[in-house]
């Protein structure tokens, strides 16, 4: 269980901590300690003495408590200086007892410091009184003066204002799903084999939730295909075979093919005689060197594929306008066939529409919206997605998967899909889009929960915060779990953290859309505890958590590399030993004295508190 502590003095406009905390805070703050013990939570009101935003501020936490998501804060930036030194020494003196500090390395006098990494000299000394006052914490409160708290009951005003707008905007806190019995057409058929996209991962996961109930409470919205101008936001018409006649000429001459490395267009073309397909194949040819282009060996169609896919589009654009509309509070499209991998000339990895992608482009090219981001926690980078957005910064992608595995030297990029040097950490975006592209390359297998909180907790959060989205999209794999085929060991509970952590963005505006994942019972177990997320519903099983030594190497590489471009990533130091220095100093006589005649710890006297009416900024 957790306890809090609420004292509501740090907010703006309390004379007793003269701090800058805004009210919508403690709902972020509250929301993130309700992902432990399973949400039980307690909060418990202890000091907050300016009406104003004591008010507003147990307003937002009582909400968040309820179910509503988090009032959005605006994009925060760097943390004051004081702060993270404060924070630093915290860590240096705790980080021997808790396994979860282990991100900043000690200092070697020995060794000078890499290039660009500072060093923090912990001091942690006893700061105590050495002549104590009775009740010197109240008699030191100082009130703002008259212009003081004018500006403060103008800036408290409007943000009472903009946390009402937001509160009117948001009538449903229902969860929306996406599915069409349509995308079980897509690679399907006697012909169709060793395929891990198979129909039956979307009737495990729709199956199941309906079993357990959770698709009763939730809307289902109504799924159309996607057109040519949606697909045409992302990808290149001549090329493409979404809206082009490729798929529709395909399923004309072939019932199933499956395109393998061997294969070009030109030796697909040998197996036609029909001139018109012919002509559409030649139409895909490489204009400047009139060679056929080759085609990975995991693209699947059948009849029906071609609908399919506009469907997948479709659906998860069905899905993020109800949620962008405030129809539903959040969502899960799913889809099939998945599309991180699909680029915008041509598929790949089993997709052929980006479905996340073209939800983005969307969102910022025809919805208004200023930034998105894009989660992927996949087991697989999402390259068609990275490729999309790399000099976008309206656009924050980040990916959490595997990248080497330790056969193969980081020269080649690793031997996991996709191949090739895209997937690693130093690709951060070029021109306007340098940083906004995040990469998290585990670099061995069976990473688990603790791996993947850590990296959200260290770099996920704070950079998301700092970027401030209008809505989050969710390439939401499950080939990360503990027994599917990507060989990591995420448990529900891990897929359960990363989803309720997210809802803390963008004013709970999360959409998730289906990747990977392909053993039956890894599917259905993921998938429920995502709803439950999305649905505030709790998970029973909560374990210490704790990141493991190769992945804490990880994600200070990525810290390292991504800390030029975010403010917020201000904690990766040097740490020299602490000098520690606990205990307080002998009493001189006075304090003795004054122990002895109880005034240190005694509680005030009611004549040295001053009165509410000298507190609050309501006059």
């Amino acid at each position: 269980m957790v306890i809090v502590s609420a004292g509501y003095d740090a907010a703006i406009g309390c004379p007793e901590g003269r701090m800058n905390v805004s009210p919508a805070f403690y709902g972020h703050f509250t929301h993130a300690l309700m992902n432990l013990a399973g949400g039980k939570i307690a909060v418990i009101l202890e000091g907050g003495y300016c009406a104003d935003s004591l008010s507003e501020g147990v307003a937002c936490t009582l909400e968040v408590l309820l179910g509503r998501p988090p009032i959005p804060l605006p994009a925060l930036g760097r943390p004051d200086q004081s702060v993270v030194d404060s924070i630093l020494n915290v860590i240096s003196v705790l980080r021997d007892h808790w396994k979860g500090l282990v991100f900043q390395d000690r200092f070697d006098v020995g060794v000078p410091p890499s290039k660009g990494m500072k060093v923090h000299k912990p001091e942690v000394v006893f700061n105590g009184p050495t002549e104590p006052c009775a009740n010197e914490a109240y008699c030191a409160s100082v009130l703002y003066s008259a212009s003081e708290r004018v500006d403060i009951r103008h800036r408290l005003a409007a943000l009472k204002s903009s946390y009402d707008v937001f509160r009117k905007s948001k009538s449903s806190l229902r969860t929306c799903y996406g599915y069409d019995i349509g995308m079980l057409d897509h690679a399907s058929g006697p012909l169709v084999t060793d395929v891990w996209d198979t129909p039956q991962r979307l009737e495990w996961i729709y199956d199941h939730l309906k079993h357990c109930g959770i698709l009763h409470a939730c809307h289902a919205v109504d799924v159309l295909p996607a057109g040519k101008g949606k697909m045409a936001l992302f990808h290149e018409y001549e090329q493409s075979c979404l809206d082009g006649l490729f798929l529709r000429i395909f399923e004309s001459h072939f019932l199933s093919w499956k395109f393998c490395f061997s294969s070009t267009y030109a030796e697909v073309l040998e197996t036609a005689s029909d001139e018109a397909f012919i002509q559409t194949v030649k139409f895909h040819t490489d204009p400047a060197t009139d060679i056929s282009l080759r085609w990975a060996a995991d693209l699947f169609a059948s009849k029906g594929s071609a609908d399919a896919i506009r469907l997948a589009v479709g659906c998860l654009q069905s899905v993020v306008d109800e949620v962008l509309g405030g129809k539903s509070l959040n969502g899960f499209a799913i889809v099939r066939p998945p599309g991180h991998h699909a680029h915008s000339n041509h598929p790949a990895g089993f997709c052929f529409a980006n479905n996340v992608g073209i939800a983005a482009k969307t969102l910022i090219e025809q919805r208004g919206l200023k930034r998105v981001l894009i989660v992927d926690y996949d087991v697989h980078h999402g390259d068609g997605v990275q490729e999309a957005f790399y000099d976008d910064p309206r656009v924050l992608y980040i990916s959490i998967h595997r990248g080497l595995n330790g056969t193969k030297s980081k020269e080649n990029g690793g031997d996991f899909y996709p191949l090739g040097p895209g997937k690693g950490a130093k690709n951060v975006g070029t021109r306007a889009g340098v940083g906004f592209n995040i990469n998290l390359p585990w670099t061995e297998k069976e990473k688990a929960d603790g791996d993947y909180i850590s990296a959200f907790l260290q770099l996920v959060m704070p950079v998301a915060y700092e970027f401030a989205p209008e809505m989050t999209l969710v390439c939401c794999g499950f080939d990360a779990a503990a027994g599917d085929k990507g060989q990591m060991s995420v448990s529900p509970a891990g897929f359960y953290l990363m989803t309720r952590m997210l809802k803390s963005l963008a004013g709970g505006r999360l959409v998730l859309a289906l990747e990977g994942g392909y053993k039956q019972e890894v599917l259905e177990q993921s998938s429920e505890a995502v709803m439950r997320a999305l649905m505030d519903l709790p998970l029973v099983k909560q374990e210490s958590l704790h990141p493991s030594e190769k992945a804490v190497r990880d994600i200070k590489s990525a810290l390292d590399i991504q800390t030029p471009y975010w403010t917020c990533l201000q904690y990766r130091v040097l740490l020299e030993e602490p000098s520690v220095n606990p205990q307080a100093p002998p009493p001189n006589q006075s304090q003795a004295q004054a122990s002895e005649q109880g005034v240190v710890g005694n509680p005030p006297s009611e004549e040295s508190i001053p009165s509410l009416s000298e507190l609050t900024i309501t006059g």
